[in-house]
Order: C-alpha cells, then sequence, then structure tokens
C-alpha cells in the first residue's frame, strides 16, 4: 500500500468529479451541466445538458468493458446504465470482464491481474 499511496491516487479536476456525481445521481449518460439553462443554453443551445448519443458508437466497434463485483467507483447499477445504452451492439464485438471479486484498484494492483485482466484484454487486442 506504500507504493499505492506513493504515485496515487491521482488527481483530477473538480469539475470532472462533479461530472460523475451529476451522471450517477441523474442515471443518465449526459454532458456536464453547468447549473442553470442560461449557461446550459450557452454551452448547448438547449436548458439541459444532451445526453451522449451511444448510438453513434458503431455497432460493430469491438468495445471491451471490464469492472468488478466489489469496485465501488463502477456499481452495477451504473454499468448497467452504460450496457443498457449499448444494447444494440453486435455482441461479438462487445466483450465485458465481471471478475465478482475484484474492486477498482485489483484491476491494476492484484497478485493475479495479469491472468484475470490483462491476458484477456491481450486476447481481444490480438482479435480485433
Amino acid at each position: 500500500m506504500d507504493a499505492v499511496f506513493k504515485y496515487g491516487p491521482q488527481p483530477t479536476a473538480t469539475k470532472n468529479m462533479l461530472h460523475l456525481a451529476q451522471m450517477v445521481r441523474q442515471g443518465t449518460i449526459a454532458m456536464y451541466d453547468y447549473g442553470s439553462k442560461d449557461d446550459n443554453n450557452k454551452r448547448y443551445g438547449q436548458p439541459t445538458p444532451p445526453v451522449y448519443n451511444m448510438s453513434s458508437i458503431p455497432n460493430d466497434l469491438p468495445l471491451f468493458l471490464a469492472h468488478g463485483g466489489q469496485d465501488y467507483l463502477s456499481d452495477p447499477a451504473d454499468v448497467q446504465t452504460l450496457m443498457g445504452a449499448l444494447s444494440d451492439h453486435d455482441a461479438n464485438k462487445l466483450v465485458v470482464l465481471y471478475p465478482e471479486e475484484y474492486a477498482h484498484l485489483d484491476f491494476t494492483l492484484a497478485g493475479n491481474a495479469n491472468q484475470v485482466v490483462y491476458d484477456p484484454i491481450m486476447g481481444f487486442f490480438s482479435l480485433n
């Protein structure tokens, strides 16, 4: 854990955290809400932030999504919101990795991450 705290957590912009919180609270995948109809109108030409058009992602674009059962930064409800938005994606082009015992940092720090995470990612890249 000393190494983890020596190099992380990495900083991020406050706006990034606010944006994430907005999407979690609203259950949407949308652009940043500037907090007022006027400010949103200036930015987007409409009073509310536009929802990201997930259908604009080509259905045949290979996608690899990973989330863990113990990862509280990408909880199952949020992942299901994303998966619902990708419901029309070609099933053979969408790979979902779900190690139930993994928390957020396990994807990089777990002793078995090479087998559980990195080998499947490399296989995905080899096929695509």
